[in-house]
């Protein structure tokens, strides 16, 4: 603390006389700037700006694209150079930029607003937009943000002051983005779905180890982002970032997972992102989503700096290889939306433990000592650069898949659920009448939930079985087609094993459990009859006391056994009632 405090003292010794000579026109000097680069601006003064530079050019305008919990508008800033701020009909691209999902990270926002502000204003700079409709959300999370102060980052050095992690309800939406559980998500959502991006970037300021670059970053790269977006993602996109951010004098590397803390020579881990995170709905969107981290420990001016840089060669790739990017997802988007019934979706991937990728590391030194006040090794980073050669552990397999169906049936009565596919941009049609159709479908056992909630609910384990059978379904019910741009959201969403399905993240808890029950001296007289009428019954029940010692030492259990033989057992439970038809029958849609 007290090193950082020093670092600040010596801030404002170093950088006041450049605030105070810079060429400013007043009214368009960014709080960021006015404070010596040591501060950044609360929601109001945030909107002001903004309003402030849609004032100053027509090619910008300010709105909001909803009301978070606390009733504050979420802000929105439109860069459109046709003025018709609106999603493009031409081949420009649309490029979102998300800052302050976690508010106390604030970068990506005060790199934004300079940004466009020395766009607007410097003719040759603006034709960047020729080709770009830039939409700039400066904070998503308002509520966290306002939660401000100079406590809630106590990795980071500055701003002096900032917001808090998550939203005023508790949400972390850089969790949120397939579950959608805020209204904060909802609107995004909404926001996502109207404008439908070519490429988006989620601005944040990372936690861990130490090093010399100021910028890492996430994007995905592997076999869950649909081709031809993984192509040009690594063969077009990234060498030619990489290189302009060399050039820049802010050299970049994968987000920083080390393998072994203390010996970074060991290997950094690349990762493969879930739809819950930005970088992971991206990829089942078919769109590149890019997640920069800046250093925590780098100073806040270097990191805004950095960042704003950064944004700048993006929009400048983006323009220059925009037919390319167009084209990529125009095709993946068709390849998606042709999944074939009866072929299969992995769902889920799994790292390979050793890589033949090396990569050169831009480190620092690093050391340990015996600490008496954790009792654990104390890890002190050095001030002297160390260039590693470092393992890139980066393979992937596939370790869990789904068979595609021709479409998935919703039971009418399940709203939620269906509402959260729309609000995904999912088309759904419907019965027009009762049916009775054969579907595919799991039954869950050896059921178990987290004993602690995380991002606001308890996650679920389960095993699963296959269940075909005729289906009686209500009128209304919905039918979600796999025909759709969207079917790898349908899939994450709908199939069990996916890692943030519906059943993951305990959507459906309602089946689980009985709703009627037994008395035991029922039961005993009842069990007995059956062994009488069907004596085979009696041979496996007796196998399973011999087999089972748990099972023979509860009696609750082995009157279950006699119950759940019974037509009195409720055949529902524990099924999925989401089903799955393999083919389009005799299915009669609205």
């Amino acid at each position: 603390m007290l090193k950082t405090l020093t670092f600040l003292m010596l801030m404002l010794i170093v950088f006041a006389p450049v605030a105070q000579a810079a060429d400013f026109d007043n009214d368009l000097t960014t709080y960021y700037e006015k404070s010596n680069f040591l501060e950044t601006p609360r929601y109001d003064e945030t909107v002001a700006f903004c309003k402030l530079l849609e004032a100053e050019s027509p090619f910008v305008k300010y709105t909001s694209f909803g009301i978070t919990p606390q009733g504050r508008e979420l802000p929105l800033l439109i860069v459109d150079k046709s003025e018709s701020f609106a999603p493009p009909t031409d081949d420009r691209i649309v490029l979102l930029v998300i800052a302050c999902i976690h508010p106390g990270e604030s970068d990506g926002k005060d790199a934004g607003l300079v940004l466009i502000r020395d766009l607007i204003r410097d003719d040759s700079l603006t034709k960047q937009f020729d080709d770009v409709v830039l939409l700039f959300i400066p904070i998503f999370n308002v509520d966290g943000h306002e939660r401000f102060g100079p406590y809630n980052r106590i990795n980071q050095n500055g701003p002096l002051e900032m917001g808090f992690r998550v939203t005023a309800q508790g949400y972390n939406l850089n969790r949120d983005f397939l579950k959608a559980d805020s209204p904060e998500m909802r609107a995004w959502l909404k926001l996502f779905r109207e404008w439908l991006p070519d490429f988006f970037i989620d601005c944040h300021v990372t936690d861990g180890a130490d090093y010399q670059y100021t910028i890492t970053y996430g994007l995905e790269t592997h076999e869950n982002m649909p081709e031809p977006i993984r192509s040009w993602t690594n063969d077009r996109f990234l060498p030619k970032l990489n290189s302009t951010m060399e050039q820049s004098g802010f050299p970049i590397v994968p987000y920083v997972v080390t393998r072994d803390y203390l010996h970074i020579s060991n290997g950094i881990i690349g990762l493969l992102w879930a739809p819950r995170y930005s970088t992971g709905y991206g990829a089942v969107q078919n769109r590149p989503a890019l997640l920069v981290e800046t250093h925590m420990l780098k100073d806040f001016r270097t990191r805004v700096e950095g960042t704003r840089i950064l944004l700048h060669e993006i929009i400048t790739i983006l323009s220059d290889q925009r037919a390319e990017l167009k084209d990529a997802a125009m095709v993946a988007d068709a390849r998606v939306s042709e999944m074939i019934p009866g072929s299969y979706y992995y769902t889920n991937y799994k790292r390979a433990k050793d890589t033949t990728s090396f990569i050169d590391f831009l480190g620092v030194d690093v050391t340990t000592e015996p600490s008496d006040i954790s009792g654990d090794e104390w890890v002190i980073w050095g001030d002297t650069p160390v260039t590693y050669r470092v393992p890139y552990l980066d393979t992937y397999a596939p370790v869990d898949s789904a068979l595609i169906p021709y479409a998935y049936i919703i039971p009418v009565e399940w709203t939620e659920e269906t509402d959260l596919l729309k609000a995904h941009g999912v088309d759904i049609e419907y019965l027009d009448c009762a049916q009775t159709l054969p579907v595919d479908s799991y039954r869950f056992d050896d059921i178990e939930w987290a004993d602690k909630p995380w991002e606001s609910r308890h996650r679920l384990e389960f095993s699963m079985t296959d269940v075909s059978t005729m289906r009686e379904l209500p009128d209304n019910s919905a039918v979600v087609l796999m025909n759709q741009r969207s079917n790898q959201v349908i899939v994450h969403l709908l199939e069990p094993k996916a890692p943030d399905s519906f059943i993951r993240w305990g959507f459906f808890n309602r089946i689980y459990s009985r709703k009627e029950y037994f008395e035991d001296y029922v039961m005993e007289k009842m069990a007995r009859q059956m062994i009488e009428e069907t004596p085979d019954l009696r041979i496996e029940f007796d196998s399973l006391l011999q087999a089972d010692s748990a099972f023979a030492a509860s009696p609750q259990q082995r009157l279950e056994f006699f119950y759940e033989r019974t037509q009195y057992a409720d055949s529902t439970v524990g099924v999925y009632p989401v089903g799955k038809l393999m083919s389009p029958a005799d299915i009669k849609l609205k």
